[in-house]
């Protein structure tokens, strides 16, 4: 029994001492506070912040209607949710070897993002009991550069001295394009989300050919088509086309955001008659005004359709609130359409 006894201390005195030199082995890959990069209950998570070594920032706060960037900017959603998938995933594959540990930290104090990640939580918080609510910063850590084979990522908790090479399990590359800093990747490409029962006016004007802008006003009951180059009210109209065009506001979206576009270029087009004057008022009040602008056609447009067009027959630019974009002529003919696609039984398509 004595024996049995000294043989189990025994056994227990070498399970703490190996414990104790686990904990406080910093080479070692279960060096735990170093480790935690993830996070794994991303709906809690309410506020992100990442920010690079050039100033460049783009902030994320979940509000009711979804997530919102840089204050005022409605978020890309499925970009948001491929962060916080990202960020749900994230695994340590190893420690980064003392050898290299130098070279890497100077590495990243030259390129790195940091992001910060707030979530929800309570100051009392005690199984169903959830008291007196706070945002809490749940993570601080640092993304540096991909490694050598492309394989992973560098990364560092903020206040500790080892850096880890990250990686997601079943994703083969590195994660540090998932954390840029550029706002302009983040970004809705939402144009127009309005239901069809939220639009209280809607007018299309086609300054080329005046015959063919209408407008559309919403009425107790029913709706009135009117058109603009003689005031004059449709007797009758086909009630599917109407529904048909109106229904397309419900889902517009621009192809890309012309940032880099000269700023004497864009006051070049604003300077042209528009194709079209998009002017749509909802019934909450809210109106808006888009006008598109032709855009001249690139080398590969001879290749596409055999002959050498004066103007690009796939995209045209969109001037939308201050902002020039590139759309397509595939997603605005829905929402472009000229008055006699509304008269019964005639759907032309320009």
């Amino acid at each position: 029994m004595n024996k049995n006894k000294k043989g189990f201390f025994l056994v227990l005195l070498l399970l703490i001492i190996a414990t104790i030199f686990v904990m406080t082995d910093k080479n070692t890959t279960l060096f735990a506070k170093d480790s935690e990069f993830s996070v794994r209950d991303t709906a809690s998570i309410v506020k992100i912040y990442m920010a690079d070594k050039n100033n460049k920032q783009v902030l994320f706060e979940r509000k009711a209607n979804g997530w919102v960037l840089n204050d005022s900017l409605k978020a890309h959603k499925l970009n948001v949710q491929m962060l916080l998938k990202t960020i749900k995933d994230l695994r340590v594959k190893y420690p980064v070897p003392q050898k290299a540990h130098n070279s890497i930290i100077k590495m990243m104090s030259g390129s790195s993002v940091k992001v910060e990640i707030y979530k929800n939580d309570y100051y009392i918080n005690l199984g169903s009991i959830h008291l007196f609510p706070y945002v809490k910063k749940e993570r601080v850590f640092y993304v540096g550069d991909a490694t050598q084979d492309n394989m992973g990522t560098y990364m560092l908790i903020e206040g500790e001295e080892r850096p880890y090479v990250i990686t997601i399990p079943g994703f083969r590359g590195f994660v540090a394009a998932r954390f840029t800093t550029n706002p302009e990747d983040w970004m809705s490409h939402a144009i127009y989300r309005i239901a069809y029962n939220n639009i209280q006016q809607v007018s299309v004007e086609r300054p080329g050919s005046p015959e063919k802008s209408f407008q559309i006003r919403k009425l107790t009951e029913g709706y009135e088509i009117m058109a603009l180059q003689n005031r004059q009210i449709l007797p009758i109209y086909d009630t599917v086309a109407l529904y048909t065009f109106l229904d397309g506001f419900k889902n517009i979206n621009y192809e890309s955001l012309l940032s880099g576009l000269p700023q004497q270029k864009i006051d070049s087009l604003l300077t042209c008659e528009p194709v079209h004057i998009i002017k749509i008022t909802e019934t909450n009040g809210h109106s808006s005004e888009l006008k598109t602008y032709k855009m001249l056609a690139g080398q590969n447009q001879e290749a596409l359709y055999g002959f050498e067009p004066d103007y690009d027959l796939d995209r045209i630019y969109a001037w939308y609130e201050g902002r020039m974009l590139l759309v397509q002529y595939f997603t605005f003919d829905k929402i472009t359409r000229p008055i006699d696609y509304f008269y019964p039984h005639q759907q032309s398509q320009k």
